[in-house]
């Protein structure tokens, strides 16, 4: 996926000899640069991870519970009653 944008940050790493040697091996049969190659993997494996934790997947038998807690009527927390009940504490 290519970008219109100037690249204007720089991240170094260091590596082994293998980890180098396997990487040139892994660009070159991708027919990308290093750079392009380290890049679309990062980018790949970050946006896995923050779908993870940005989307909730679950199954039908799951949501359905779910729902039903979340309509269910509230239950008074006494705990949390009196704590709610306390001066607020200033912030400054």
């Amino acid at each position: 996926m290519p970008s219109t944008t100037t690249r204007s940050r720089r991240i170094d790493v260091r590596v082994t000899d293998e980890q180098d040697a396997i990487i040139r091996e892994a660009a070159m049969l991708a027919g990308q640069t290093i750079t392009a190659f380290l890049l679309s993997a990062a980018q790949e494996r970050a946006r896995e991870l923050l779908d993870e934790r940005r989307h909730l997947v679950m199954s039908d038998r799951a949501f359905a519970r779910l729902a039903a807690a979340l309509e269910a009527p509230a239950e008074e927390v006494p705990a949390l009653t009196e704590l709610l009940r306390l001066p607020r504490i200033a912030s400054g």
